[in-house]
């Protein structure tokens, strides 16, 4: 090995040495990763339900417009703990049912 091949070498030995801690650190363990996912599952499917404005935010009207929608149409809705839920699924297809379908 030259000298300049044995320097970088010594560098990238001296810099394995440094980080490893924090690499063996940054690891999860399996249980770890069952956990999160777990969490991230369970949050992806509390998300089906959403509350107005949620909802209002999904279809891309006000919250004032989905109120009225709300009202106008017979729009399924989930109470929750005593707070109205939107099924995400459900309030797309009330509103395609309920659109006119046109052509730009």
């Amino acid at each position: 090995m030259s000298d300049l091949q044995e320097a970088i070498y010594q560098i990238v030995v001296k810099e394995v040495a440094r980080t490893q801690p924090k690499r063996e650190e940054n690891f999860l363990s399996k249980k770890d990763a069952e956990k999160l996912i777990k969490k991230y599952t369970k949050r992806y499917v509390l998300q089906e339900y959403l509350n107005a404005t949620e909802a209002a935010n999904v279809l891309s009207m006000s919250l004032t417009t989905f109120w009225r929608f709300r009202q106008e149409h017979n729009v399924p809705v989930y109470v929750i703990d005593g707070m109205k839920r939107y099924k995400k699924s459900e309030l797309i297809k009330c509103v395609e049912d309920n659109s006119v379908r046109g052509y730009a």
